[in-house]
This record gives C-alpha cells, structure tokens and sequence, in this order.
C-alpha cells in the first residue's frame, strides 16, 4: 500500500505528497495541496493496480499530436485514398482542438463540446463523425498500450447522418443518351461502365493488353488511385475485384474503335486528353457534369453507371451470383443488401411461369390419363 504525508519543498511550500509503487515496483510520488485530494488519487491508484488498469501518469501527459502521429503509424491495410483522407481529417479537425493537450487531459466533457462546435460551424455530421472516430480509435488505442486508463470518448451525441444519396438506374436509351452527349474521348468509356460494372478506378486503370478482343474479355487486375496530387496503381482491394468480366460483342467493337482513336503512349484504354491517367476531378468538372446536365439530368455520378449495370442484370433475369461475380464483391450479401429491392418485381413474374408450367404438364396429363369410369371390353 502507498502513503499520503505531509512534505516542505525546498521553497517553502508545504504540500500533501501520495506516495506508492507501480506494478514494476518503482516508488512513484505525486503532489497535492489537499489531504483528502491526495488520499483519493492514491485510492484510485491502488484500486487500478487491482484491477489491471494501471497506467504510468507520466505517459499521460504524452501531447496528442505525437501519439495521433505514432497511433496512425501503426495502422495497416489502409490504402492510399483512405490514409490521405484520414490524415487530412486528423490535421483539419482533430488536431486544431487538441493537439497539444496532454491525452490524460482530455475529459469527456471536452470531447462532447469540441463534437457540438464542429456541428455549430456547419460541418457535415459524416465529417464530424469521421473526426470523432479518428480520435477515439486513438485514445482506444493509448488505454490499449497503457498510456492513460479510460478513454474520453464515450458517452458523446454525435449528429445525425444525412439521408444518403438515392441511387439512379439509367435505362439503356438513357445510357445512350449520356454516352452520345459526353465528349467522343469518353464515349466508350460510358458504354463500358454501364455494360460491365467497372468502377470509375478500375476503367482508369484498365491497360490495353488486359482487353482480349477475340475471347471478348476485360481482366481487371488494378484500380488506379489519386493521392496528394500523385497517380498509384493499387492492388485489387478483394481478391473478387480481381476478375475477369465477359464483354457484350458490340461493347468489343466500340472499344476497338475507341483505341484506334484514341490511343496513346500510356498503354491505358481510357486516357487522359493530353495523353496519361485521367485526373478524377478534372473529369468530374469538365466532361462529366456537362454531359449530364445535356442528357439525363443530374444527379447522376458515374458509379451510377455501374449501378445500372447491375439494373439492367436483374431486369433480365440473371442470378444473384452473376451480378455478384461481375461486379467484384466479396460477398453476395453485399449485391443482395445494395440491390435486393430490384428483385422484388420479378417474383409476379416467376409465378406466372409457374402457372405455365402447371398448366403445359397438366395439358400432357389429360391426353395420356385414360378414364377410370369406362370398362374395358372383354376380348372374344
């Protein structure tokens, strides 16, 4: 057990000193100008030894902004568009407030006015949500490592999340449509998202040798990625992004075309104007918007397209694990979750087919069944 006695410093103040050793055995010692202060902390001490939540207070007083640096250091897995965005949030958001406050400094109560004044300043919930988790995965992870014993992010009201946005499904006239009204270097491109699911990244990347003309494939075996202005081929972030996908013969014949237009040096199908990568912001501003606002009207974002695609699968009648294949999940409950509900139209449809189904075989009955009720003549 610690001691609490009365000490006289060397300048003459007198003070409460609580005195107890850690779990290594190292005499530890701390101030205070009140008895029962004094008494309370070494109560708290003995009890956190007790219970295996003793945590150096020392280590406490680490500055946010060198454990936020150490903490994002050591996550793993994380590509390059989310660790920029992550950082980004941090350096915004998170660090403004408490970057240099000590991280057993941070009370609750701190957490929950920093949450409501970046509500207060018109910050979007998804954003402040966002800055919220950063932080508290950080100080989750410095109780984890014994830095400080509880974390101050509990118990915080978070705003609301926005409605998201409703997902459109072009018909194929509107894909058309789009496809006719977008600058002719970006024409192909359309028909491709739309008739085989590729997402904006993977269209991006896509080389000329992973499109087999004769076999009326694409392989797509990378996603092309932006990240402070830089350009990285990345891995597929599945193994089932890694696929192949089977190309309808006129999308074959329209992507010849394109490449006898348009190819360049990069070896990419879908480049930019002056030759490389396709920049997604450019895009979005100068090619994109303008050829909807010609056409089907906005909203409608590119990965709309790839949403349509999987529209135009069901509406045919194609199982759940085509879609899935073709699109690159990893799991069918993610096809079924973002588009069960297209499902929905076709079960009138399949109990119709039953009907005939019945119907046809009870037809084939009647004209093989003979008739119980007449006797067979005897032969003579």
């Amino acid at each position: 057990m610690g001691a609490v006695a009365r000490v006289t410093h060397s300048s003459g103040r007198r003070a409460w000193q609580t005195r107890w050793r850690d779990p290594a055995g190292r005499q530890r010692a701390k101030n205070f100008d009140r008895k029962v202060d004094a008494e309370r902390y070494l109560l708290a001490m003995e009890t956190d030894k007790l219970r295996g939540r003793y945590t150096d207070p020392r280590l406490a007083k680490t500055v946010l902004a060198d454990w936020m640096a150490e903490y994002q250091a050591t996550r793993v897995n994380l590509g390059l568009q989310t660790r920029a965005r992550d950082d980004a949030t941090v350096r915004n958001h998170v660090l403004p407030s408490f970057g240099n406050w000590a991280i057993g400094s941070i009370q609750p109560i701190h957490v929950a006015q920093w949450v409501a004044d970046l509500d207060a300043r018109g910050y979007a919930p998804a954003t402040v949500r966002k800055a919220y988790q950063l932080l508290g995965a950080a100080l989750d992870a410095a109780v984890e490592y014994g830095l400080i014993g509880r974390s101050p992010c509990r118990g915080v009201k978070l705003p609301k999340l926005e409605a998201t946005a409703e997902i459109r499904y072009l018909e194929a006239t509107e894909i058309n449509l789009l496809a006719e009204a977008i600058d002719p270097r970006y024409s192909a491109m359309v028909l491709a998202a739309a008739y085989t699911g590729l997402r904006f990244s993977e269209l991006r990347a896509l080389r000329v040798d992973r499109f087999e003309a004769l076999r009326r494939i694409v392989r797509v075996s990378s996603s092309l990625v932006e990240s402070r202005g830089q350009f990285f081929f990345n891995e597929p972030k599945s193994e089932a992004s890694r696929r192949t996908v089977r190309v309808p013969p006129f999308l074959v014949d329209v992507l010849a075309a394109h490449l006898a237009m348009y190819a360049d040096g990069s070896g990419l199908i879908f480049s930019a104007p002056y030759g490389g990568p396709i920049r997604r912001s450019n895009f979005r501003r100068r090619i994109w918007l303008p050829a909807v606002e010609a056409s089907v009207g906005p909203p409608c974002t590119f990965h709309d397209l790839r949403h349509s695609h999987a529209a135009l699968l069901v509406a045919q009648g194609e199982h759940p694990k085509v879609i899935q294949e073709r699109l690159g999940h990893a799991s069918i409950k993610t096809t079924l979750d973002t588009y069960g509900h297209l499902f929905e139209g076709l079960d009138e449809a399949a109990t119709d087919r039953l009907e005939a189904t019945y119907a046809a075989s009870d037809v084939h009955a009647m004209c093989t069944r003979q008739d119980s009720g007449v006797a067979a003549l005897a032969a003579e």
